[in-house]
Order: C-alpha cells, then sequence, then structure tokens
C-alpha cells in the first residue's frame, strides 16, 4: 500500500496536471511544478506553460493517542494563468474564474479518487483565494487543504526486524546426574 508523503502527493499532483484536459502536462510542455507562494509574488520561472498547477510543500502534524493517532497534511496548490493587458478587468476576472474552475476540478478528484496514495484520508477543510501580479501579468487561484489520515496509514510493523523467539531447550539424555 503506499503511503502518505510528500513524495507522493507530489507525483499524485503530476498525474493530475497530466490528465486535466486544460492542463495536459507533458514535460515538453510544462504545466505543473513544486514551488512556493513566493514565486507567484516574485515571479515565476521560466518555461512554464499557462495554464499550470503549482504544488506548494506541505506542513505534517500528528495528533491523538497510541491507538488512534492521526496525521494531518496542510497542504496549497495555485492554479495560474498569464493574460496580456493589465488594467483590463474583464480579462483578468475571467482568467481568475478559469484558474477557480480547474482548482475545483482538481479539488472534487482528490476528494472523490479512490486511486491515491492518501486515499484513506478525508479533506477537513479547504479554502480558496485568487491572486494577481500584475507586474508578471498572471492571476491565480490558491487553494490550501487539509487532508487527514486514519492511523493504519500511520502504522507500518514491517519497518521493525523482529525478534527471533529463544530456541528451545532439549533434552540430549546426555545429562549426568
Amino acid at each position: 500500500m503506499k503511503k502518505n508523503y510528500l513524495i507522493d502527493y507530489v507525483a499524485y499532483m503530476r498525474h493530475l496536471a497530466e490528465e486535466h484536459t486544460k492542463l495536459r502536462h507533458t514535460p515538453r510542455e510544462p504545466h505543473f511544478f513544486r514551488g512556493e507562494l513566493e514565486e507567484f509574488v516574485n515571479g515565476l520561472r521560466s518555461g512554464v506553460s499557462f495554464p499550470c498547477l503549482v504544488t506548494e510543500s506541505n506542513e505534517v502534524e500528528y495528533e491523538g493517542s497510541k491507538s488512534n493517532l492521526i496525521k494531518k497534511r496542510t497542504t496549497s496548490f495555485i492554479i495560474v494563468d498569464s493574460y496580456e493587458n493589465v488594467g483590463d478587468f474583464n480579462e483578468t476576472d475571467e482568467k481568475m474564474s478559469l484558474c477557480e474552475m480547474i482548482a475545483e476540478d482538481i479539488l472534487s478528484r482528490m476528494m472523490s479518487d479512490t486511486d491515491k496514495p492518501f486515499r484513506l484520508a478525508q479533506i477537513e477543510g479547504a479554502d480558496g483565494n485568487y491572486m494577481l501580479n500584475d507586474t508578471d501579468r498572471y492571476v491565480g487561484y490558491r487553494v490550501t487543504l487539509t487532508m487527514v489520515e486514519p492511523n493504519v496509514c500511520i502504522v507500518n510493523n514491517n519497518a521493525w526486524v523482529k525478534e527471533e523467539e529463544d530456541e528451545p531447550v532439549t533434552d540430549t539424555g546426555n545429562e549426568q546426574g
């Protein structure tokens, strides 16, 4: 069974970017990358095709008791699209709406997909925010969500070497009395 680690989450999000009809990420036409909010504000890397999915890092929190430990993963992703004319609010609103639509498609797929690394996780909450970078002429819609996994996803009994039982002492009949 796959675990819910950062590498699994990033691979899953890349897969969604490959499958979404508005993104269609490929190595030759990149519509997906790992990044952070600061990159949106300060300028995305070159070679990005729009619209694109930017997957941010995660914060993980564990809570509960020994018998009921849960893993909470809080993460964000941004759908980003470019626009041509600064000050054309119709165009920016249209692009922001497209970003919101794609983000909701991804969020919906995450909630319903049974073939994901965190398939037992439940989304505890999600928030969406519009973003605008007039300097670089792109807009975005950022979703921040928290996924909660039950204990069964965390416990890995195969991670530990099992102690071999002491070999039983057998009577060889050679005892001298």
